[in-house]
């Protein structure tokens, strides 16, 4: 059921995916109230399927700076656990990284939605012919992709597609 096209995930989609095993393989209880998407075994292999869909799966280098500041916060002790999970989530999903240099963005945009999100419009426009779909959690954002053409849906619909 390939369907081709690039998925650009966000910081949120990631960090409920590291969540989720950090919960389910690894025991880490305390984390289990902040998700928020994932709260069944179906909504997580919703979300999968969606995303096995996709020949190329990528996210901006800042990304992976956000997943640093939700990381920094728990128990310092199981910072290498929720290290190791985003690692194994990159390297399964094979994903790619793209480096969008501040220069390259719109101030203007920058200032409404922050580096991160404006990121990933600039993947999403660079793969203009690669039908690239952002993946987010933001629903602010998520108006923002659509006022610009760029296809984008949220991880909550991912997760309960009905």
């Amino acid at each position: 059921m390939r369907r081709g096209g690039i998925a650009i995930l966000d910081t949120g989609p990631i960090w409920e995916l590291v969540l989720y095993n950090a919960v389910k393989q690894l025991g880490f209880a305390s984390l289990e109230e902040d998700l928020a998407y994932f709260v069944n075994p179906q909504a997580y292999e919703n979300c999968g399927i969606f995303l096995s869909t996709f020949a190329r799966k990528t996210t901006s280098a800042s990304v992976v700076a956000e997943l640093y500041h939700r990381i920094r916060p728990t128990e310092a002790k199981g910072h290498p656990k929720l290290w190791e999970l985003v690692y194994e989530e990159f390297k399964n999903m094979r994903m790619d990284e793209d480096v969008v240099r501040l220069l390259d963005m719109e101030p203007n945009l920058v200032a409404k939605y922050g580096p991160t999100d404006v990121s990933l419009l600039e993947i999403a426009r660079r793969n203009l012919g690669r039908g690239p779909v952002i993946l987010t959690v933001d629903a602010r954002f998520h108006m923002e992709c659509k006022k610009t053409g760029t296809r984008s849906e949220l991880l909550i619909e991912v997760c309960n597609p009905e």
